[in-house]
């Protein structure tokens, strides 16, 4: 009996963790196009209010090591 408890509860886990990875990567895409409409949009005519220009690169990055993690993550719940 236990067996079989352990087994549902290992595959509710499993379960919420591949909701979890589906949530991650939804948000990363939409983080990705809205970079992207960022990056394409033309720049402001005036000057900026003095907050700091978007860091292109660094979201980018981000993006990546998002990507890696979700990655990451699908390894272990596969196994």
């Amino acid at each position: 009996m236990y067996r079989i408890k352990f087994r549902y509860a290992q595959a509710m886990a499993s379960e919420r963790m591949m909701q979890a990875i589906g949530t991650l990567e939804r948000a990363v895409g939409r983080l990705e196009q809205d970079v992207a409409r960022l990056v394409a949009a033309p720049p402001p005519s005036s000057p900026s209010s003095g907050e700091p220009d978007m860091d292109v690169d660094g979201a980018r990055a981000a993006l990546r090591s998002l990507d890696e993690l979700i990655a990451d993550l699908k390894g272990r719940t596969i196994g």
